[in-house]
């Protein structure tokens, strides 16, 4: 099994190393895209849908979502009303538990703000190019 590094490391410009790139933005949506299946979905559906391009305040895609930690998840947050994981479906994830990690962080995170009463929200979607109907349910409006 590979081992999942965290996603701050991979991705340039991440809100950890530059918080000041997502602070123009008022509302909308974060993406974080696994490289291998995330990222190439919600590319092919902005080519199906381009206004979905118009709710999105950034996209970060990085190696595996089981390397993003929630200090990453809460930090992009701050910026953002709602903050999307799109990854690989569990079966078919390359690093074998990096959905099942993703989906255990999200679901931590979301308990906190629930809790906290923050209205803001996190969801974890799997999709991949050939797959894209749950993620466009949850994006194009």
């Amino acid at each position: 099994m590979k081992r999942c590094v965290p996603a701050a490391a991979y991705v340039q410009g991440s809100v950890r190393r530059e918080p000041s790139r997502l602070r123009w933005c008022i509302v909308s949506l974060g993406i974080i895209g696994c490289e291998r299946s995330g990222f190439p979905a919600l590319c092919a559906l902005g080519k199906e849908a381009p206004e979905i391009w118009d709710r999105i305040v950034a996209v970060f895609p990085v190696p595996c979502l089981g390397g993003v930690d929630e200090e990453t998840i809460l930090g992009i947050l701050l910026r953002c009303d709602t903050l999307l994981l799109v990854g690989c479906p569990p079966a078919s994830c390359r690093n074998e538990w990096g959905s099942v990690l993703a989906e255990k962080r999200v679901a931590r995170v979301s308990r906190l703000l629930e809790e906290a009463e923050i209205p803001k929200r996190v969801l974890c979607v799997f999709a991949n190019p050939n797959r894209l109907g749950e993620l466009k349910a949850r994006v194009v409006v």
